[in-house]
């Protein structure tokens, strides 16, 4: 009977671990999180101090290339040390980053 059991607890350990969370920021507004859009990002905590955009890739016919996205980094700070990075593709957050400089 355990070794029908093992394999169920062990399927019910990594399932557990592995549920995703959201990561995220408190700004001055609010609080953002991945899934957020652009706008509400910008709504919350006003204009980065840094952006980089790198647009969908164009195919030679001039429309955009199967599969592309776009993604755009928006850096804030450094504030008291502390820079945030935030990566969106599509206009939709997807991820969080903050580090000490």
């Amino acid at each position: 009977m355990l070794n029908r059991l093992l394999p169920l607890m062990l399927l019910t350990v990594i399932s557990a671990t592995s549920t995703a969370q959201a990561a995220s920021l408190r700004c001055e507004k609010g609080i953002v999180e991945t899934g957020d859009m652009q706008e509400d990002v910008l709504a919350l905590c006003g204009e980065p101090d840094q952006r980089e955009h790198t647009p969908r890739q164009i195919d030679p016919d001039g429309y955009p290339a199967e599969g592309s996205v776009t993604v755009d980094h928006w850096s804030y700070g450094p504030d008291n040390g502390m820079v945030r990075r935030l990566r969106f593709i599509d206009g939709r957050l997807v991820d969080i980053d903050s580090s000490r400089r």
